[in-house]
């Protein structure tokens, strides 16, 4: 399934830029792909694929600039990392599995 969220977000980014897209595939997807990999292995086996999906997909500093802890005024407020921006809960981890190596 995340492998088709990848395609489609290759043509949010067309259509709608790259701000759309990382609230696509981040904002939405991978936040609830988290989600569900916290209740399912099978779901937790596919992260890292997805993750480094995610990394080839954007450059560095575009992922920096949406998912950087300390300043969300470039998170949209309807965004689930905005939603859970104040905790550390999805957003930390996301941020996590982005920027680790």
């Amino acid at each position: 399934m995340w492998t088709e969220q990848c395609d489609a977000t290759t043509g949010i980014r067309n259509a709608f830029g790259t701000q759309q897209a990382l609230n696509y595939l981040i904002g939405e997807k991978l936040l609830d792909f988290i989600e569900a990999a916290e209740k399912d292995s099978l779901f937790g086996n596919e992260l890292p694929e997805f993750v480094g999906r995610i990394r080839i997909m954007f450059e560095p500093d575009e992922l920096a600039a949406y998912l950087a802890p300390t300043d969300d005024s470039n998170i949209p407020r309807d965004s689930s990392i905005a939603r859970c921006a104040s905790s550390e809960t999805l957003a930390a981890i996301a941020w996590k599995l982005i920027r680790d190596d």
